[in-house]
């Protein structure tokens, strides 16, 4: 195998990704990725509408969902639904060699009446904010799909009869996925007033990265004092809001890197990283 991570991605205001698709006019994300090809061995949280499908295919890796952890190994996997805050990481700094693919649901809006009663069902279940992926029972066959899709669509370049594999792999992806959760649970509920604050205080960071900003900021960006400021990054991101504000400079100014001719001193300017101080 080999890596061919692209850092394309843009983090948005909100903290959402819009995510680099293979073929940007197809919303679908098929990659072998390395994890050291991460700074510090760790993504940036953030979400998007697309469904999040990892296998780990070598090592291991902790996932991060909504501040819950789960740790994937060899021959495991995890989905992640829509609009979850979500990252993976390696706090031992191991090695991790995994696919990544992100689905659209819009992809499946064959119609609304459709989109409503059999993708929404699924994508946006508040009792599925994840799902730990085995290769046992009826999430093997999640898994083969996935395996397919890979394999299909995850070649570079892309063979014109591999969208139609895609396509058909996912809505047999879905179908297995309808008939098996308990879609009778499907809600929809409001999102707590803490994970609404910080979003709005990761996209404050995302807005002003550039700057000298201060843990005060960020509170006031969240509506809430320092001390929950903290706490809140720790609970739901596992980090304090210095080392995140720290990581995603970091992103930012590899993704600069890999795709400007810039020098390294203007490029962390750009970023955040220079002249202020790392903390704040």
């Amino acid at each position: 195998m080999y890596n061919n991570t692209k850092y394309c991605s843009v983090f948005n205001s909100d903290s959402s990704e819009t995510v680099a698709y293979n073929n940007p006019l197809f919303p679908a994300y098929v990659v072998y990725g390395l994890l050291s090809s991460y700074p510090d061995y760790s993504s940036v949280s953030h979400w998007h509408k697309d469904l999040e499908f990892i296998l780990i295919k070598k090592g291991t890796m902790t996932y991060n969902v909504n501040g819950r952890l789960i740790d994937l190994e060899k021959g495991s996997g995890i989905m992640v639904n829509s609009y979850q805050l979500h990252y993976g990481f390696s706090a031992e700094h191991n090695e991790c060699e995994f696919v990544c693919i992100l689905l659209s649901p819009e992809l499946l809006q064959v119609n609304d009446w459709f989109y409503q009663n059999y993708i929404e069902p699924v994508t946006e279940n508040s009792a599925y904010p994840y799902l730990y992926l085995s290769r046992n029972g009826w999430m093997a066959s999640v898994m083969e799909k996935l395996d397919e899709i890979y394999d299909s669509f995850g070649k570079i370049p892309t063979e014109p009869l591999s969208y139609f594999e895609l396509m058909e792999d996912y809505f047999m992806l879905m179908k297995i996925l309808y008939e098996n959760l308990d879609i009778g649970s499907q809600t929809r509920k409001p999102e707590s007033p803490d994970l609404s604050s910080l979003r709005n205080m990761m996209a404050y960071i995302e807005e002003h990265y550039m700057e000298h900003i201060t843990l005060a900021d960020i509170a006031l960006s969240g509506a809430c004092c320092k001390s929950k400021c903290s706490l809140l990054f720790k609970k739901y991101l596992r980090d304090t809001p210095i080392t995140y504000t720290t990581k995603l400079r970091l992103r930012k100014s590899l993704s600069t890197l890999l795709g400007s001719n810039s020098s390294i001193a203007d490029i962390a300017i750009s970023s955040g990283i220079a002249p202020f101080p790392i903390g704040i």
